[in-house]
């Protein structure tokens, strides 16, 4: 892994990654907010903690 460029900085794969991860995830958490998918989720912030790593962990063996 080698850091990423940005404008003459040079930022950390995992920034990057981290990054894609929040695009991806804000749709997606407001498709559950469309589906009430807190109706079947105990505790919201975790599911959502939760969801956001596996999408991160994806992305990391991915690239």
């Amino acid at each position: 892994m080698k850091e990423v460029n940005i404008l003459g900085i040079y930022v950390a794969p995992v920034a990057a990654y981290a990054f894609v991860a929040l695009v991806l995830f804000v749709p997606l958490r407001m498709w559950f907010d469309r589906i009430r998918i807190q109706r079947w989720i105990w505790h919201r912030s975790l599911f959502d903690t939760a969801v956001f790593i596996i999408i991160l962990s994806v992305i990391g063996l991915l690239f």
